[in-house]
């Protein structure tokens, strides 16, 4: 520990360093935001994405189904065909009769195809038309997100950077300040996360946990001749004056 007569300097040294580590926690605290912010980026693009998914998915099921209707048709065709052909072949009024009849009934058929079709071709279109727009909405989000995202990350870089020349100025500050003293500092300080010391304010309260001080606490605090600790927060105790 040191003396009486290097303690006030080395109060200072603290002071000094105590400015830097809470510079140092306020930089990691505001680091740690980028890599959530994209995530939360990244999320909401995956949602545009899976609506042109379902766009996409969508106008293949009409075209799947629409091919599968059109094959129904040419099977009907097909067998209109075969039934026609049937008819030469047939000597007896009342099986042509009924030949003619089920030809009919496949016409029927092929018309009710039919319209499901052109139906289809209109859905097809307006999914063709909902895709495109899904697709253009996530093209436009996405170099929205993708400039937003590097804004991010200069900023990330920039605090960063920040962060390491704060680092390297408290490796020189606290190379000067006594070993013992500056364990006793950041074992409080990693107790207590953004500052280990506390400035005496209003003349009777800690500045950190609002701690009514004794006298005696105050007076020591004031003298800068040792080591004094609010008693309640355990934080190092110092005056301004």
């Amino acid at each position: 520990m040191p003396t009486e007569s290097d303690y006030k300097d080395q109060l200072l040294q603290l002071i000094q360093l105590q400015h830097m580590d809470s510079q140092i926690y306020d930089l990691l605290t505001t680091s740690e935001t980028f890599p959530v912010k994209i995530q939360e980026m990244d999320a909401l693009h995956e949602c545009n994405r899976t609506a042109l998914n379902k766009a996409e998915d969508d106008l293949k099921k009409l075209q799947v189904f629409k091919n599968q209707r059109e094959t129904d048709m040419q099977a009907k065709e097909d067998l209109i065909k075969k039934h026609q052909s049937q008819l030469f072949q047939i000597k007896n009024n009342k099986e042509y009769s009924a030949l003619q009849a089920e030809i009919h009934g496949v016409k029927a058929d092929i018309s009710l195809i039919e319209e499901d079709i052109i139906n289809l071709f209109d859905k097809i279109d307006a999914a063709k038309k909902a895709v495109d727009a899904e697709k253009k909405a996530f093209e436009d989000e996405k170099k929205k997100f993708d400039a937003e995202k590097a804004l991010i990350m200069d900023e990330e870089k920039k605090i960063n950077d920040e962060l390491q020349a704060v680092q390297a100025k408290r490796v020189e500050v606290s190379g000067s300040i006594d070993k013992t003293l500056l364990g006793q500092y950041e074992r409080i300080l990693r107790s207590r996360g953004r500052t280990a010391l506390a400035v005496v304010v209003d003349d009777e309260r800690c500045g950190e946990c609002r701690m009514l001080l004794r006298p005696q606490i105050i007076n020591e605090a004031k003298l800068k001749r040792a080591l004094v600790l609010c008693e309640n927060c355990s934080r190092m105790l110092y005056t301004e004056q």
